[in-house]
């Protein structure tokens, strides 16, 4: 694996995303790894190792389009993995994956899926010590991070992040497993699937808890139009039928 020279980097990260990662995320989670006994590993360690691998494996395919990897795979120790899995793995990869999807911004770099964390066990791998391997695979929403992404694709935007919507299926949840993920208790971990048919595009509840609003209608399924609001839980989504109509 390919590492960057990122001395003094740390240093101006003041306001920065990752600073407020640090503070937040980490003060949080170094309570539980002090009670376990071990400060080896920490989150803000992962999170560096990622943007790292970001800067490392990112690479152009145009002049003015840098691609990077979505998919990225810790292998850790039993320890590590276990200390992980004790916090909470899957709100540790949302996080992670959220923040690097906004250092991707910072960078210019363009996916072409959804940003995703894995943690998995390794034997073989020291307390303390880890393995991160990286790819790109196409995903059914692709973060939008860069002002040249122009594909005319339904577009969604949620919590200010907006996602074009590539594949005739979208689901969108709690779960570490869908298209897109939202940190949101009031939604299911399966929530909403977004499907794009020749009769247009359908907002269809998955059998939520909670329910799916279309502009202030509880609805089991409806035809979108553009500039709709979907709310599920707390999280308003807002529908348009064309990302380039929002250039």
């Amino acid at each position: 694996m390919s590492v960057l020279d990122r001395s003094g980097k740390d240093e101006e990260r003041n306001g920065s995303f990752l600073d407020r990662f640090e503070k937040g995320l980490e003060s949080k989670v170094n309570g539980l790894f002090a009670k376990i006994g071990s400060k080896d590993l920490q989150p803000v360690d992962l999170s560096s190792a990622l943007e790292r691998e970001i800067d490392a494996e990112a690479m152009p395919v145009g002049r003015d389009r840098t691609v990077a990897p979505n998919e990225y795979r810790f292998k850790l120790s039993t320890p590590d993995f276990d200390r992980i899995e004790q916090w909470g793995s899957e709100a540790l990869a949302n996080e992670l994956a959220d923040n690097l999807t906004q250092y991707a911004k910072s960078q210019h770099y363009a996916f072409v899926g959804p940003v995703v964390v894995i943690f998995e066990e390794d034997l073989d791998l020291n307390k303390g010590s880890f393995n991160l391997s990286s790819e790109s695979v196409q995903g059914n929403a692709v973060p939008v991070t860069t002002d040249d992404q122009t594909e005319d694709s339904p577009m969604l935007e949620i919590n200010n992040s907006q996602y074009l919507l590539t594949k005739d299926k979208t689901v969108i949840g709690r779960g570490s497993g869908c298209d897109i993920v939202i940190d949101d208790p009031g939604i299911s971990r399966k929530h909403l699937e977004i499907d794009i048919t020749d009769n247009g595009v359908i907002a269809r509840d998955l059998g939520s808890t909670n329910g799916t609003y279309v502009e202030g209608h509880q609805v089991p399924a409806a035809t979108l139009l553009d500039g709709n609001t979907i709310t599920i839980g707390r999280t308003r989504i807002l529908y348009w039928a064309s990302s380039q109509d929002q250039e």
